[in-house]
């Protein structure tokens, strides 16, 4: 009788304890993805100063599109079931996310296509085809965060 006590008791741990990793995990995914949508973000930013001619590093511009270039595929894994906000509440990803999985792809798909074409653009010497090649890249980034993004506060 002891042993059947222990059992129940050692089953009913294991539930609670893997729900609580199941969180924790979900917690670690998210934060993982807020690291990599921040280093886009961080690379954009920094873009856009030298494009507006705040600061004079040009040279650098092909340097922040080459990481972002690299790192764009990621994208397509770091958003996987059980990272939204049924799991983890503290998300700015939006259920439509795992709802369009097809619009999702197609937006992500968008982003690194774009992410590819300015890292090419940014090669240049000339300062319209790298504004172009932003623009694309901020449009592709846009379009997933306005449908796939919480707005932010």
């Amino acid at each position: 009788m002891k042993r059947a006590g222990f059992v129940t008791a050692f089953v009913l741990a294991t539930t609670i304890s893997g729900a609580a990793f199941a969180a924790e995990e979900a917690k670690n995914l998210v934060e993982y993805r807020w690291s990599v949508m921040t280093a886009f973000g961080g690379h954009a930013a920094a873009i856009a100063k030298v494009v507006k001619g705040e600061v004079p590093y040009t040279d650098q511009v092909s340097g922040h599109a080459a990481a972002i270039a690299i790192t764009a595929p990621m994208i397509r894994d770091i958003f996987p079931k059980g990272s939204g906000p049924d799991a983890f509440a503290d998300t700015d990803a939006l259920p439509a996310i795992w709802d369009k999985p097809d619009a999702f792809k197609k937006a992500q798909d968008d982003f690194v296509v774009a992410a590819d074409e300015f890292a090419e653009a940014a090669k240049s010497d000339d300062r319209k085809t790298v504004l172009v090649g932003f623009k694309k890249l901020g449009d592709a980034c846009g379009a997933c965060h306005q449908d796939f993004r919480r707005e932010k506060k």
